[in-house]
């Protein structure tokens, strides 16, 4: 049998960086031999995607061991906790790795409410209808953060610069060229930027608002004052969690 490699399960994993695949490689090469078995569920493979390319490159031999799972959610789950607890991984690595186990576990928890309650169903009814704590996501933050062995604050900013649309300034971070606390700052800064920007352009356009006879310009101050809302109402929330 020869192990398969699935594509969504490998994803789960941070990649290596060339130099740790270069250094991987030279250890297996050099000994002739995979010392780390290839973790195998059923035919796939759920930790050890790079030692099995490099064995199958250079035709060194390797051991397997199989595992088993419940389901393939529950294969997910072990393969990220698996990296948390073997990896040398920075900040950015170990976050999203609790956020996809964060994802896959919500997930399978709605799947099982939502197969619970058809269950229930009584004359088109369902007999109880399950409700949230309201400190149920504080707790759950809290969790992530201890798990990822971060504050709860940088959780937080990790968050806001994967919500920032700013794919270039989230790549440095992941790739450990920024610190997040540094990332989330220069945010911060180009949050100051856009309000100054809207407030400079709010003054000029409520002067000016007694030359326009066609209404238009109200409607623009409108626009205006709620871009403005916003970016304050952002700004409000990051030094809530600073």
């Amino acid at each position: 049998m020869i192990p398969i490699i699935d594509s969504e399960l490998r994803g789960l994993i941070p990649p290596l960086l060339p130099e740790e695949r270069a250094l991987l490689e030279h250890n297996i090469l050099k000994a002739r031999k995979c010392h780390d078995a290839i973790i195998l569920w059923g035919e796939l493979i759920v930790d050890g995607h790079n030692r099995f390319e490099i064995c199958m490159e250079h035709g060194v031999p390797f051991e397997v061991k199989e595992v088993e799972f419940a389901s393939r959610e529950a294969a997910k789950v072990w393969i990220l906790e698996n990296q948390l607890g073997r990896r040398n991984l920075n900040e950015a690595a170990r976050i999203e790795i609790v956020l996809l186990k964060e994802e896959i576990l919500r997930e399978r928890a709605k799947k099982k409410q939502s197969d619970a309650g058809k269950a229930r169903k009584v004359g088109g009814k369902l007999l109880s209808k399950k409700t949230s704590h309201p400190d149920e996501n504080i707790y759950v933050q809290k969790a992530l953060a201890a798990e990822a062995g971060v504050s709860e604050g940088t959780l937080y900013s990790y968050k806001q610069i994967k919500d920032s649309n700013d794919p270039h300034l989230l790549k440095q971070v992941q790739e450990g060229k920024l610190k997040i606390g540094t990332a989330h700052r220069m945010l911060e800064k180009e949050l100051f930027k856009q309000l100054t920007s809207v407030d400079k352009m709010l003054k000029f356009i409520a002067e000016n608002a007694h030359k326009d006879t066609s209404g238009q310009i109200y409607k623009e101050l409108e626009g205006l004052s709620s871009l403005q809302q916003m970016l304050v109402a952002k700004l409000d929330e990051r030094r809530k969690h600073a």
